[in-house]
Parts: structure tokens; sequence; C-alpha cells
């Protein structure tokens, strides 16, 4: 499996809980577990970018206005499922809401695999997200 971490924003490398590198490891585990649980993937590409950025994406293909955490687009045969993941909006919501930076990462991550897998926000992308998020914290932080 395929995976890309394409850093947008290097100036904000700090605020990245992991280093990039990890961030590849994490979405390779991800990916593999939600291979496991039957959902097919194919290479994937990280771009770690800022809120501005995020929400320019966000106007354009969701029709939303303002930044987000996470946006995901499935790839098929020629192209990789891109990601983008708001580094500014991930460190906010740490501590707005108390999460472990690494731990939201985590989560995030995996609810991006789900959208990247065909899944829409309910109970089946939980439950998926929770299989990827358990198999692939073991392999992770360990």
């Amino acid at each position: 499996m395929a995976v890309r971490v394409i850093d947008h924003c290097p100036a904000g490398a700090w605020l990245l809980p992991v280093p990039p590198r990890q961030i590849a490891g994490i979405l390779d585990a991800l990916t593999s577990a939600a291979r496991e649980a039957g959902c097919p993937l194919g290479p994937v590409e990280v771009h770690l970018v800022d809120d501005a950025c995020i929400a320019r994406a966000n106007q354009r293909y969701m029709g939303c206005t303002g930044p987000t955490n996470v946006l995901s687009f499935p790839g098929d045969e020629s192209l990789p499922g891109v990601m983008l993941l708001s580094l500014d909006t991930l460190n906010r919501e740490c501590l707005l809401y108390g999460q472990d930076p690494a731990e939201h990462l985590l989560r995030l991550l995996a609810h991006s695999v789900g959208h990247l897998a065909g899944y829409d926000h309910g109970e089946e992308m939980d439950a998926l997200c929770d299989w990827c998020r358990s198999r692939a914290g073991a392999a992770v932080w360990n």
C-alpha cells in the first residue's frame, strides 16, 4: 500500500503531534485494517494543510463555509485517494475538547479512511473507524 504525506505548511510543522513519517505509518496501518474488514483501498495521499487551504476546498467541493478538520476524496484505479488534514483545526479541536493530539490525529485519519472506503456518517462508519483504530493503534503506538 502506497501512502504519501505531502506537507503544504512546513512552517506549521510544530503543529504536528507526530512526525510526517509516522503519519504515513498510521495511515498504512489504518488502510490495512480497512482492507482486513473488506474495504478495498488503493494508494492514499495525505496533504497537511492550514485552515485557509481546507476552507477553500470545503467551499469548492462540499459547498460548506469555513474550515473543517479533514476532507476525503476517494480514488479509483488511476488516482489515489486524497485526504486534506488541517493542522490548525486538529490543534484547535485538541485545545477546545481536551483531547490528546496523537489520539485525535488517529481518530481523524480513521474517519477519513472510512470516507475513502465509501462510507457516509453513521453506525457502519463508526464501527469501521473503531475497528481500524483498534487494529492500527496497537501497531502504531507500540
